[in-house]
């Protein structure tokens, strides 16, 4: 299998600095844009089936992309963003503010910590771990166009590349409609 893994377009949360974790919010105009460069981008390559998260900035990535590719999606609701609780919709500022004591401990960077009503990173990576799993299982041998956000590309590029929590968290982002291919041998 090939994956190819592209971060949705930008949304406001992303120019604001708003940890938008598991909040559903649209892609913005300059999310659009993007997400139109990309499709011209990627009709150069075949793909067999595009996956998608579930959430809105994913979907509409894939509705502006699709009008070009004209593919089937599959909507795989294990490839969301980490849920990251009480600080979804906050700046760094405002968290500071709100949630003294969870920025004190930095637990949105902590393997078994997270902000209340969150997800932890190992619970984030197993999830994207498992569903990652199928995605193998179900398309060997094929090319998939993954649509997903920057904390499941984190987890990705953590997976195939065998780096470890603290390698994570120090190195790969992804940007707004970039692409990053994955060839997968099993």
């Amino acid at each position: 299998m090939i994956l190819y893994l592209v971060r949705h377009g930008e949304t406001d949360f992303n120019i604001q600095k708003r940890y938008t974790g598991s909040t559903d919010i649209p892609i913005n105009c300059k999310g659009i844009e993007q997400a139109n460069q990309l499709a011209e981008k990627l009709k150069q390559n075949t793909f067999d089936i595009i996956i998608t998260s579930s959430l809105i900035c994913a979907k509409q990535t894939v509705e502006i992309i699709n009008k070009t590719l004209n593919l089937s999606i599959v909507v795989i609701n294990e490839f969301s963003e980490r849920n990251l609780g009480v600080y979804e919709g906050l700046t760094h500022d405002e968290i500071k503010k709100k949630h003294p004591d969870l920025w004190e401990r930095n637990c949105i960077r902590q393997a078994d910590d997270a902000p209340t009503n969150g997800e932890t990173w190992n619970e984030f990576d197993n999830r994207i771990k498992s569903a990652l799993q199928k995605l193998e299982n179900n398309y060997f041998g094929k090319n998939v166009l993954l649509i997903a956000h920057a904390g499941v590309a984190m987890i990705i590029n953590r997976y195939y590349k065998n780096l470890t929590f603290e390698e994570m968290c120090n190195g790969f982002r992804l940007g707004n409609c970039e692409i990053v291919e994955y060839t997968i041998k099993t």
